[in-house]
């Protein structure tokens, strides 16, 4: 689980995203990308800022910061 903002590229007819991605731009290009090998599929771009933790009790609000820019990932798409 990344510690910072991350961008996932979410099909609703496939299956669970598993990438996070770094950037909105990278998380585009991935989703230009999936459309491209699936005419007529529907990828939305997903942006994660906030996430519910448990430890006991009570639920953990947690806001994700912004992702550093040098902290970019360079996954080849």
């Amino acid at each position: 689980m990344s510690a910072f903002q991350f961008w996932l590229v979410w099909n609703p007819a496939g299956r669970n995203p598993v990438v996070e991605h770094a950037s909105a731009e990278k998380a585009t290009r991935e989703a230009e990308r999936l459309a491209s090998l699936n005419p007529g599929a529907q990828f939305f771009v997903l942006q994660a800022v906030e996430l519910r933790r448990t430890s006991i009790t009570p639920v953990e609000r947690i806001t994700l910061p912004p992702r550093p820019p040098e902290a970019d990932d360079d996954i080849p798409f």
